[in-house]
């Protein structure tokens, strides 16, 4: 795992929570740059934490269809093809999504010398925990279609792309503490989520921040006793 890597990741996470997916709520381009974005996303991942040539071929070729079924299964360049094929990529991606997060904070939090790359990553894990947690409402707000107020009567009917738009704006309004207004919480279970992940958006950078610094501590005490005797530190 590299920095350049880890940036591209966090690049493309970012312009598809903060660009992308709003865009895809109400222009049928956005629809297609956010799928670009996301299979950007998995590409590289699987680019990234898959070695063996083979596995990485068949794992293309797995994505590639996942793709191509549920396109073709509708009429080609029709709107309702484009909104079925981004919903199935949307939920692949979640997929890479968790796998990564759980690769990338082993890396964050483990032990070695503390760079640039780890504060990529640290902020990649945390809008990674926001696109997750807008996918679990996703699937709550499909099983109850009231859990959380003020969503779209079109987002609850046949508009995943905008339900999708308005829980990723709900998810990140709730890690960073900034909501809730518009949207709100109502099912216990909406309310227990929300909660959960309001607490990991205050206490990650808090973790994040002191096992940093202590790992720049134990590498300065590592590098210092690594020093000759009599030599002085510079």
């Amino acid at each position: 795992m590299t920095g350049r890597s880890l940036l591209v990741l966090l690049l493309a996470q970012a312009f598809t929570l903060f660009v992308a997916v709003p865009l895809a709520a109400s222009h049928l381009s956005g629809l297609v740059l956010a799928d670009l974005c996301r299979l950007t996303f998995a590409g590289v991942c699987i680019r990234v934490f898959t070695r063996n040539r083979l596995v990485r071929a068949l794992l293309v070729a797995g994505l590639v269809a996942m793709i191509a079924i549920p396109a073709l299964a509708g009429h080609a360049g029709s709107y309702h093809s484009l909104v079925r094929q981004h919903e199935w990529l949307t939920w692949i991606v979640a997929v890479f999504n968790l796998t990564v997060t759980a690769l990338v904070g082993r890396y964050v939090f483990g032990p070695g010398r503390v760079g640039a790359d780890r504060v990529l990553g640290a902020i990649l894990i945390y809008l990674n925990v926001a696109a997750l947690f807008a996918n679990v409402f996703s699937l709550i707000v499909l099983l109850h279609p009231s859990a959380i107020s003020g969503l779209s009567p079109l987002s609850l009917i046949d508009m995943p792309d905008k339900r999708a738009a308005d829980l990723t704006y709900f998810s990140l309004s709730t890690i960073t503490s900034t909501g809730w207004g518009d949207l709100k919480p109502l099912h216990p279970l909406a309310r227990g989520l929300a909660n959960l992940e309001a607490v990991i958006g205050q206490l990650f950078p808090a973790t994040l921040v002191a096992r940093l610094i202590g790992l720049h501590l134990a590498h300065g005490r590592r590098g210092a006793g690594r020093r000759p005797p009599g030599s002085k530190p510079q």
